[in-house]
């Protein structure tokens, strides 16, 4: 029996007393950690912010600015910041004593979604090909030279990617993409920097697109020759020819002849 054995007696009686100090050390450090001893008096920025405000950073996390130190809630204050318009992602994390320090990734715009947007707002691509709206009265003044994509819902990386390579596609007519369209149909079409307008049309084989921007800057000299304006319109839907449209006055000719008998 253990009250015959002096030895283990002592040897639970040292055990119970400890658990007993753990204990009550547990319950004075969340006491502590409780008290609003050490509030959160400073919120640091990593980095400098270009188009984030500092007003809107500070009504996203006021909500979640509470308790002390110890039990704010960091991922409330991350979700807070990251529902600001500009911003792309956020990082908090404990600073010091009473400190934090927000890490924060603007989103970083490189085509217009469309025309997409309630009125006064507007929707941009990022470079995941995202979305996200943000007030045209925060847009910068060089945003309107970014190109326009648009399509079906859920197709931004497909014409990011496409923007991209028919991009440099592009480069040997020194030619450049301002609008990128997929229809509901699933039909492409492009304008380019000098107004003209080239119609893909459906992808009846795989890269069928691709083939036709290759074939576009293929005759642009042609297209081109030595005329003072550039084609209201170039359509490559036809297997065995290119209608070309150019302003009135611009040329006589309707129509260019093409190899591309036999192409979709």
């Amino acid at each position: 029996m253990i009250w015959n054995r002096p030895d283990l007696m002592n040897r639970l009686a040292s055990l119970l007393w400890g658990l007993g100090l753990l204990l009550i050390l547990i319950t004075v450090v969340l006491m502590v950690i409780r008290l609003p001893l050490i509030p959160v008096r400073d919120v640091f920025l990593a980095k400098p912010l270009v188009r984030v405000q500092i007003e809107d950073i500070r009504a996203g996390i006021a909500p979640a600015i509470g308790g002390n130190f110890f039990t704010v809630d960091l991922k409330a204050i991350r979700q807070g910041v990251e529902r600001q318009p500009w911003v792309y992602r956020a990082d908090v994390r404990r600073q010091g004593l009473g400190s934090l320090a927000l890490d924060i990734d603007e989103q970083m715009p490189v085509a217009r979604w469309g025309s997409e947007g309630e009125r006064g707002f507007s929707v941009w691509l990022n470079r995941d090909g995202e979305t996200f709206e943000v007030a045209d009265s925060t847009l910068p003044k060089d945003m309107g030279t970014l190109p326009v994509l648009h399509g079906p819902l859920d197709t931004g990386n497909d014409l990011m990617a496409r923007y991209v390579r028919y991009s440099a596609q592009l480069q040997p007519t020194g030619r450049s993409i301002r609008q990128l369209d997929q229809s509901s149909r699933l039909s492409w079409s492009m304008r380019l920097d000098n107004g003209t307008r080239v119609e893909l049309g459906r992808e009846r084989t795989l890269n069928g697109a691709d083939d036709l921007v290759a074939t576009f800057v293929q005759l642009y000299p042609q297209l081109i020759g030595n005329r003072a304006v550039p084609p209201i319109v170039v359509d490559l839907r036809y297997p065995a020819g290119v209608a070309v449209r150019y302003p009135v006055g611009g040329t006589s000719s309707s129509s260019t002849p093409s190899d591309r008998k036999g192409k979709s």
